[in-house]
């Protein structure tokens, strides 16, 4: 017969008013590999912290595979959000930025596994191609270029995905880390804000042609 204890201490940082989640760290072991995780947005606040979302779920369930015993999770955007938001709820979020700075350099940030997990979608909204060049460079400026990792397992090779989609989709998977290639995402991302700019513009160009142009008057 054989008894385990899992013991999980959770804690988590948050605005005031509840609205926005600067990170949920859950800690069991004292010995392990620490982990910084990025994601895309939160759906915890800080006093729910005892909850558990699935994709921090899924995180959990694949962790001793990962060889972690901490895990810190971040988002590139602080904002809670119960479902999915619409593009126009993601605004600039500096404040997040700089609470994630600040973990960077703490003095043990070269011990952790740095992971980029937050997904693939919102490849053509500029503020959020901002957000991530903005963190890319910083991780880079840092130093930290050789600890930024991202999870795949050996049917899924697509770098920076999210958990809940290696939940969904991997999850009888064996789940590994392998190096994020930050400089060609760096340069992806600056091309992509390239184009942004200039769709911005065009369509900027566009509505004040419209407004230019006189409205048909009926003819009596």
């Amino acid at each position: 017969m054989v008894t385990e204890r899992f013991q999980m201490e959770v804690t988590a940082v948050g605005s005031d008013d509840g609205t926005h989640t600067y990170e949920i760290q859950r800690k069991w072991r004292e010995k392990g590999k620490k982990s910084l995780v990025v994601e895309l947005y939160p759906t915890l606040t800080a006093s729910r912290c005892g909850s558990m979302d699935v994709s921090t779920m899924h995180l959990i369930n694949h962790v001793q595979e990962l060889g972690w015993g901490e895990v810190r999770i971040v988002n590139l955007y602080s904002k809670v959000f119960s479902e999915k938001p619409k593009v126009s709820e993601l605004a600039e979020d500096s404040s997040n930025l700089s609470y994630i700075e600040e973990i960077l350099e703490e003095p043990d940030i070269k011990e952790y596994d740095i992971i980029i997990a937050w997904g693939n979608t919102l490849t053509t909204h500029t503020q959020t191609i901002h957000a991530k060049a903005d963190l890319l460079a910083m991780m880079k400026g840092k130093g930290l270029v050789k600890q930024v990792k991202c999870i795949v397992t050996d049917n899924l090779k697509t770098e920076g995905v999210h958990p809940l989609y290696l939940g969904l989709r991997h999850s009888k998977d064996v789940w590994k880390l392998k190096p994020y290639p930050l400089e060609k995402a760096l340069q992806d991302l600056k091309g992509g804000e390239k184009k942004a700019t200039k769709e911005s513009e065009a369509v900027k160009k566009k509505k004040g042609a419209k407004k230019d142009v006189p409205e048909d008057k009926e003819q009596t």
